[in-house]
């Protein structure tokens, strides 16, 4: 799993490569906390993300809770057609903004 960060006025992209499971949820708990507090709003790319396992929607869930608390929004865009079904399976659908 990899991460590309870019910031552009008040929206921070995270575009998320490879698998978000087990193995990686921590790494990318670690480096999207590295980020520091949020100035604007978050949206994560998922166009190259091969897989999200339960840990990987647990990371989801959390950074959905802190960008919340800091007043701002996540928004997930082009989910792959392996990952869509999953968010859709367990609910996180209605959770988050998809695009």
């Amino acid at each position: 799993m990899t991460l590309e960060v870019e910031q552009k006025d008040n929206i921070t992209l995270i575009k998320v490569a490879g698998r978000l499971d087990t193995l990686t949820s921590r790494d990318f708990d670690k480096q999207v906390g590295e980020l520091g507090d949020f100035r604007g709003d978050l949206v994560i790319d998922g166009a190259k993300m091969e897989y999200i396992s339960s840990a990987g929607l647990r990371s989801f869930i959390s950074l959905l809770k802190k960008v919340k608390d800091s007043g701002h929004t996540l928004e997930v865009v082009n989910l792959t057609a392996d990952v869509r079904p999953i968010f859709d399976m367990t609910g996180f659908s209605s959770l988050f903004n998809l695009k």
